[in-house]
């Protein structure tokens, strides 16, 4: 109870510590009956009457509504929950790098096997570095709101169905990382030599850097679902799985607003006519924006500790 008056209530703990909480909280309400019946030491039935108290106090708190529960779910629980989950997103990373490396080599080393394995890939390849050439206006201004919103529903679908796979013992989840991954890293090796490689990253950058993060960010939820069923520590899978699903659904809130803003930034940022050096920079303001979101906002400030001489 101290730990969570300093974080501000029970969202400031870890799902196993509001477990842990919940079944010290029965227990004690348990012995307070017990001393109430019994009529023990007047002392310890205020001491546990206190006790009891204070936890019924954080256990029933009304859920805020309208700006600010929306505020509070911004501003703590969401940066929060990415936190407690970042060894998983860390994984989620690492699989979708490891699509996107071998897709890169195999772009690189043999461009005629990946374009007999996948003539549509080879065939997007030749599209984007057409797309991209200089000074060319591709996506006309009157069409980037139509293509705003498709890029939103499209991302959006890839990201649900990376954590949804989850429920497949996390193997749903690898599946889609390795394979977009894969279209990435081959896609980069086939843009990147031809005269419209550095339009193609001032293109992909500037969304790139929340989009591409948002998607891993999906397949961390995925995989809190995987682990949940494969290895659900003390408790039951049932309650494992619950336990992980409420962590994944602030994740995947959380990841339908990054998409949002992705979407935004590829409507009408990414594909404007202007110098490229431009859209680096955009691309590097936004990926500090995201990044100071994620490790600092919502950190409980941090109260110096008497310490006392023995």
């Amino acid at each position: 109870m101290d730990r969570a008056a300093r974080l501000r209530g029970l969202r400031g703990l870890s799902e196993p510590e509001v477990l842990e909480f919940g079944r010290l909280y029965r227990y004690a309400a348990a012995e307070l009956s017990h001393v109430r019946t019994h009529g023990f030491d007047a002392a310890e039935l205020e001491r546990l009457n206190s006790l009891v108290g204070r936890a019924y106090g954080l256990l029933y708190v009304a859920e805020p509504s309208g700006w600010v529960g929306i505020t509070r779910f911004y501003r703590t629980e969401l940066p929060r929950t990415l936190r407690r989950s970042g060894r998983v997103i860390a994984l989620s990373a690492l699989v979708f790098g490891a699509g996107a490396l071998i897709g890169c080599v195999l772009g690189i080393t043999r461009p005629d096997l990946l374009a007999a394995v996948s003539p549509a890939m080879a065939d997007a390849i030749d599209q984007l570095a057409k797309r991209h050439a200089p000074g060319q206006d591709w996506l006309p201004r009157d069409f980037r709101p139509i293509a705003s919103s498709l890029i939103m529903v499209n991302n959006a679908q890839v990201s649900f169905f990376a954590f949804s796979t989850g429920i497949l013992l996390g193997l749903g989840t690898i599946y889609v990382l390795v394979v977009n991954g894969f279209m990435l890293g081959a896609i980069a090796a086939g843009v990147t030599p031809s005269p419209a490689g550095i339009q193609f990253w001032a293109f992909v950058a500037p969304h790139g850097v929340i989009e591409l993060p948002a998607i891993i960010i999906s397949g961390g939820a995925g995989l809190l679902l995987g682990r949940a069923l494969v290895e659900p520590g003390p408790h039951s899978r049932l309650d494992a799985l619950r336990v992980a699903g409420r962590e994944a659904a602030v994740i995947m809130l959380g990841v339908v607003s990054f998409l949002a803003v992705a979407g935004i930034v590829e409507g009408f940022f990414s594909p404007a006519v202007i110098p490229v050096a431009v859209k680096f920079a955009g691309a590097a303001a936004l990926a500090a924006a995201f990044g100071s979101y994620v490790l600092l906002v919502g950190r409980a400030p941090q109260r110096a500790t008497a310490v006392t001489a023995p």
